[in-house]
C-alpha cells in the first residue's frame, strides 16, 4: 500500500517544474496577445512622421520619381516640395500609378482643383483606392483611401503633406466619411458597396 501511494504521488521537484512550465506557457501566451493587440492598436490609431514611415507600398524620397506622377507633381510648381520632399498631390498620383492608372497626359492642378478638374469621377462615396479630396483651405489636400469601416462610416487616409518651406510629413489616420469634400474614383481597388448593402451595415 505504501509503495502504491508513493508511486502515485508526484515528486516535489516534478510538481515544481510542471508548475513553472505551465506559468511560462501562460506568460508567453499573454505576452503574444498583448503585443499583437498593441500592434493592431498602433496601426488603427495612425501615425505622423517627417520621414516616410506612414506611407504605404514603398513610397519614399527614392521611389517617388519612378512613375508618371513625378512628371506632373514632382516640382514646386505643382504643390510644393521641401527637403526631404513632401507633396500630397505627388503621393496621391503615385498611388494611382502604382495601382495601374496609365499616364493621364496632364496634371489635374493643385489639390484643391482635383475634384473640379475630375468632376465626372468625383462623388461622396468612398472606395479603397480612391482619392479623398479637400477643396481647402489654401491649396487643398488629397489623400489615399487605404481602408474603409462601413459600420462607423470612417475611412483610413494615407497622405504625404507639404507644410511650406522645408517642412512636411507623412500621415495616416481614420477620418469620418464626411470630412473630405469628395472622393475621386480613377483606379479604385474595390467597388463601393451598393446603397442597399450600406443601409444594412448601418442598421446592424
Amino acid at each position: 500500500m505504501a509503495i502504491t501511494e508513493r508511486l502515485g504521488t508526484p515528486a516535489p521537484l516534478a510538481t515544481a517544474l510542471s508548475s513553472l512550465l505551465r506559468l511560462g506557457l501562460v506568460a508567453t501566451f499573454v505576452l503574444t496577445v498583448f503585443v499583437a493587440q498593441s500592434d493592431a492598436a498602433s496601426a488603427s490609431m495612425g501615425c505622423k512622421s517627417s520621414a516616410y514611415t506612414c506611407t504605404i507600398d514603398g513610397y519614399n524620397a527614392t521611389t517617388m520619381d519612378n512613375s508618371w506622377a513625378a512628371r506632373y507633381y514632382g516640382s514646386d510648381t505643382t504643390g510644393g516640395i521641401g527637403t526631404p520632399p513632401h507633396n500630397c498631390t505627388l503621393f496621391a498620383a503615385w498611388m494611382l500609378a502604382h495601382n495601374g492608372l496609365p499616364d493621364p497626359g496632364r496634371a489635374w492642378g493643385y489639390a484643391d482643383q482635383w475634384g473640379l478638374t475630375l468632376a465626372s469621377e468625383t462623388n461622396q462615396t468612398p472606395a479603397v483606392g480612391a482619392i479623398a479630396w479637400y477643396d481647402g483651405p489654401g491649396m487643398g489636400h488629397v489623400a489615399y483611401v487605404a481602408r474603409i469601416n462601413w459600420s462607423n462610416r470612417t475611412v483610413f487616409l494615407v497622405s504625404d503633406n507639404y507644410a511650406g518651406g522645408v517642412a512636411g510629413y507623412t500621415s495616416s489616420a481614420w477620418a469620418p466619411f464626411t470630412e473630405p469634400t469628395g472622393y475621386i474614383h480613377l483606379r479604385d481597388l474595390s467597388a463601393p458597396l451598393p446603397m442597399a448593402a450600406r443601409r444594412i451595415k448601418q442598421v446592424s
